[in-house]
């Protein structure tokens, strides 16, 4: 096996153990990783393991001293006995005061437990506090009087966390100051040093001047496992996994599409995937059911168990709540088949886990934009409540991403996660839907850079949340305003937004070219929002082909609108009050009206009937004694009226 095979960053520490004295360990470090037996030119893969046996096996032993301390532990090593572990652990502690045992207090002094040792079994006899790091910078920087071989290692781990647990700021000074000091003041040898490394979550998790300008102190980041780890870990799995060997076969199509999915997994997670399909009963070629087990906490496949009239149920109950847009529903209709079938992304990476569907809805207010959403949500999941609704105005300020995708360590709210990824981690199989993206701050849109693309993104918590079984809608007005000034009114001569297209006659029908025209102009005005925010990327992933544009409704949708939404209210007063109301005298008068609020799309028409029907009939009811059982209404001088029928109190 060729030693490119090695992770780079065991490759990079074997490198600079003994030269850098002081190493940080940063990123992926609670993870298993591979171990390897270095034979001549040859390289062979053992196992894997925890950090700490990584790190012996990169060691040279019979040159090296290896020593870890950690917050739990305390300080320990890895031989065969407690006797050994406790020759080679006594020498750190010679010539330790027990004045300077007890006047030492917090975090920075810990539990030297005499017989608590890695590995083996026994309790403590004794308990002895030490300060930590005054140990570690004694040793490290004098290897002649503390060890016995040529060198020594020293392993910090939880280094992230050593700082949070003082009690006192000028403990936790003196500490980093000691570990600075060992890294600085190392005794070196002609070709050898002595090093210590400290395991952190991220490099900054140490203050910075510990390694700023730090000629001795290098820092390797350990990333997730690569394609060529993966595979290489699913060649040698022995034991009740082991049929899952057939996935690292590179000619075996399950497996390599398994190799291509896990991108970005950890060696713990591919193993825990493993272990779900074993438990499961779930073969080989099969794998992809353990992983959407493990992605989405499910066996069960909504989109899988779809009728196969799905399509015209989703057609029937677009139109039946959405009127006047069958262009809009058609566009939209081709974007939901490919979702149904499963055929989204098929022209990018094997490794992509783009959204089932991605839309733009773009056209004026009160046309029918969510309402589309929350059809789709009842039509496909069954339960309008899997349209998951984000109002973006409610993230006009920069910093708003926090509560969309958590806030970062340290800050209020953090412990609650953000309200996106919680989301859809609670529902993965749903419609999101954006609502009014151009009110968010312009920093929000970077964020669904990774979710249109791989359908996937971490939380401040450190969670993947997949969107992969998601259909995504973002809407908006973009392109129907303008900014525009008024220089001849002092009041506003600073920009203000202007209609950039109004209907003419809201009495007559729009005509073919009308409605040209606001598809241009609705799609030129998405494509400039997101170029002149410097977002060009955001709307290739977009696709223009999934920008879909509603129209202003035409003069017999908005009749229609009226009548439905009319029968709606009568239907719910029957319901609440018990009263029939005839409406057939009132009819065209109110449609007279619908037409021209059309403008203002089928809410202006909802709020036309508010002010001409419902609070007429709230005033009227509100005179009665008693209430009748049918009502008749009629226009009158001023406006709508209504008289109980004859044979009625």
């Amino acid at each position: 096996m060729n030693e490119n095979v090695i992770p780079k960053w065991q490759r990079e520490l074997r490198s600079f153990l003994g030269i850098k004295s002081g190493i940080i360990l940063e990123g992926n470090v609670y993870d298993e990783f591979p171990r390897f037996q270095y034979a001549g030119d040859e390289t062979v893969f053992l196992d894997t393991d925890n950090l700490d046996q990584t790190i012996l096996s990169l060691v040279k032993e019979e040159q090296t001293d290896v020593f870890f301390f950690d917050p739990v532990d305390g300080f320990y090593c890895y031989e065969n006995s407690i006797e050994a572990q406790r020759k080679m652990l006594q020498p750190l502690f010679e010539d330790y005061s027990t004045n300077e045992i007890t006047k030492n207090h917090g975090c920075t002094v810990c539990l030297m437990p005499s017989e608590k040792k890695k590995g083996c079994k026994g309790s403590a006899e004794t308990e002895q506090y030490i300060w930590v790091s005054e140990i570690i910078r004694r040793a490290v920087s004098d290897k002649t009087q503390y060890i016995s071989k040529d060198n020594m290692v020293f392993v910090l781990n939880f280094a992230s966390r050593l700082d949070a647990c003082n009690l006192r700021e000028s403990e936790s000074n003196t500490m980093f100051l000691n570990l600075m000091a060992a890294t600085t003041s190392v005794q070196t040898s002609q070709l050898y040093c002595n090093s210590l490394i400290m395991v952190v979550d991220k490099y900054n998790d140490i203050p910075a001047w510990v390694y700023l300008n730090n000629p001795n102190v290098r820092t390797i980041s350990v990333c997730v496992p690569d394609r060529n780890t993966r595979r290489i870990y699913l060649e040698n799995l022995y034991g009740d996994l082991a049929p899952f060997q057939l996935l690292s076969d590179e000619n075996y199509e399950p497996g390599k599409q398994f190799v291509a999915e896990t991108e970005g997994l950890q060696l713990q997670e591919l193993k825990q995937i493993l272990q779900l399909a074993y438990r499961k009963d779930i073969k080989p070629e099969s794998i992809d059911l353990a992983f959407k087990l493990y992605k989405y906490g499910v066996l069960d496949d909504p989109w899988a168990n779809l009728e196969n009239d799905i399509l015209v149920h989703i057609e029937g109950k677009l139109e039946e709540r959405v009127k006047g847009q069958d262009e809009a529903i058609n566009k939209v209709k081709t974007v939901v088949t490919r979702a149904v079938k499963g055929l989204s992304g098929l022209q990018h990476s094997g490794a992509s886990h783009k959204p089932r569907g991605i839309l733009f809805f773009a056209g004026p207010t009160g046309v029918g934009k969510t309402e589309t959403a929350k059809a789709l949500a009842e039509a496909i999941f069954g339960d309008e409540n899997a349209c998951i609704r984000f109002d973006m105005s409610e993230y006009r300020l920069e910093q708003s991403d926090q509560k969309l995708f958590g806030a970062p360590p340290g800050y209020v709210g953090y412990e609650g996660g953000g309200q996106l990824t919680n989301a859809v981690k609670n529902r993965p199989f749903s419609v999101i839907l954006f609502d009014e993206i151009e009110k968010a701050s312009p920093t929000i849109l970077d964020k669904f850079l990774q979710i249109l693309e791989d359908g996937r993104m971490t939380d401040n918590q450190g969670n993947t949340v997949y969107f992969g079984e998601t259909i995504i809608i973002f809407t908006s007005n973009i392109g129907l305003t303008k900014e525009a000034t008024d220089p001849e009114n002092t009041f506003r001569s600073t920009p203000h937004r202007v209609p950039t297209v109004t209907i003419e006659d809201p009495t007559k029908e729009d005509t073919q070219e009308f409605r040209n025209h606001v598809t241009e102009l609705l799609t030129e005005g998405v494509k400039a929002y997101f170029n002149d925010n410097g977002r060009p990327e955001l709307l290739n992933r977009l696709g223009d082909d999934n920008i879909v544009v509603f129209q202003f409704i035409n003069v017999k949708d908005a009749i229609t609108i009226c009548d439905y939404k009319l029968g709606k209210i009568c239907k719910s007063i029957k319901a609440k009050k018990d009263i029939d109301i005839i409406t057939d005298d009132i009819l065209d008068i109110l449609h007279e009206k619908a037409v021209i609020e059309r403008a203002h799309g089928g809410r202006g028409v909802g709020n036309m009937l508010e002010r001409e029907f419902i609070n007429p009939f709230s005033s009227f009811i509100c005179t009665l004694p008693t209430m009748p059982s049918v009502l008749r209404c009629h226009n009158g001088e001023n406006g709508i009226e209504f008289e109980v029928m004859l044979g009625e109190n």
